[in-house]
């Protein structure tokens, strides 16, 4: 589940790692939330895909975006329930690897089936976390244990997987996923702060410039610099919950134009 804190903040002059925009809003105990399940976030970033294009990238196969866009679906029996400590939801941060690891391979498995360069594309993407996880030396050794034992894994998937590609392609695509990734996340949680990207596709990193919304139906407007879509961008949403569910309404759409 990604939380979104009832409430955000206002926008800032400054321009803050994307992940230090992200962090707070996950952590922060508030009130009320909008609860985005991890499916409908990974739908969003599907939609982000669909918007790319030149001059800064290509346009990306259906396949890719589709692959893209579900590839979160397996933490659907997770977010299917809202459980909660010291009254705040579970983040999808707030998961350990015995969970998370079930809903990684979940994923994969579900991308595969849809196409082999999605699956390895999406192993990719987790294999990342859990080398990223590893590195930040937070667990205790069984579950050290699961997390190389799912790079090990990962690696001969990925090997099978990948066929006549090259590893140049493989990490291309695996860097738009998590670019996607990291932006729906963004956009989801409510953060107000302008933010950069790493440089992955360029030298330089990306900006984003936001015009958080007033409301959360009415519409958050972001400006890239450079801009990764097409002439005009794109118009998005995704459905969000509140919690606790006392209150009108009970679910919203929450809008954004990213250009």
């Amino acid at each position: 589940m990604v939380l979104r804190p009832i409430g955000g903040g206002e926008p800032t002059p400054a321009c803050v790692p994307v992940w230090d925009a992200i962090l707070p809003t996950q952590k922060t105990s508030a009130p009320e939330y909008w609860l985005i399940t991890q499916p409908d976030h990974a739908a969003l970033s599907g939609a982000i895909a669909a918007g790319f294009g030149p001059p800064l990238l290509p346009q990306l196969s259906s396949e890719v975006v589709q692959g893209i866009a579900m590839h979160d679906d397996g933490w659907a029996p997770l977010d299917a329930q809202t459980p909660v400590a010291n009254g705040k939801p579970l983040s999808f941060l707030d998961y350990q690897p015995k969970d998370f690891l079930r809903a990684w391979d979940s994923s994969i498995e579900r991308t595969e089936k849809l196409a082999p360069i999605a699956g390895a594309m999406v192993s990719g993407h987790f294999w990342r976390l859990a080398r990223n996880r590893l590195e930040w030396e937070i667990d205790g050794a069984e579950d050290c244990g699961l997390l190389v034992a799912f790079l090990h894994s990962e690696q001969e998937r990925q090997q099978r997987l990948l066929g006549g590609r090259s590893r140049e392609e493989f990490d291309f695509l695996t860097d738009v996923l998590q670019f996607c990734d990291v932006l729906s996340l963004y956009l989801c949680c409510g953060a107000a702060q302008d933010v950069e990207f790493p440089p992955r596709f360029r030298q330089e990193p990306i900006r984003l410039r936001r015009q958080a919304a007033p409301s959360p139906d009415q519409t958050a407007v972001c400006r890239f610099e450079p801009t990764p879509f097409t002439a005009g961008g794109v118009d998005l949403a995704v459905i969000a919950r509140r919690y606790p569910a006392d209150r009108q309404p009970s679910t919203v759409m929450l809008p954004f134009l990213l250009y």
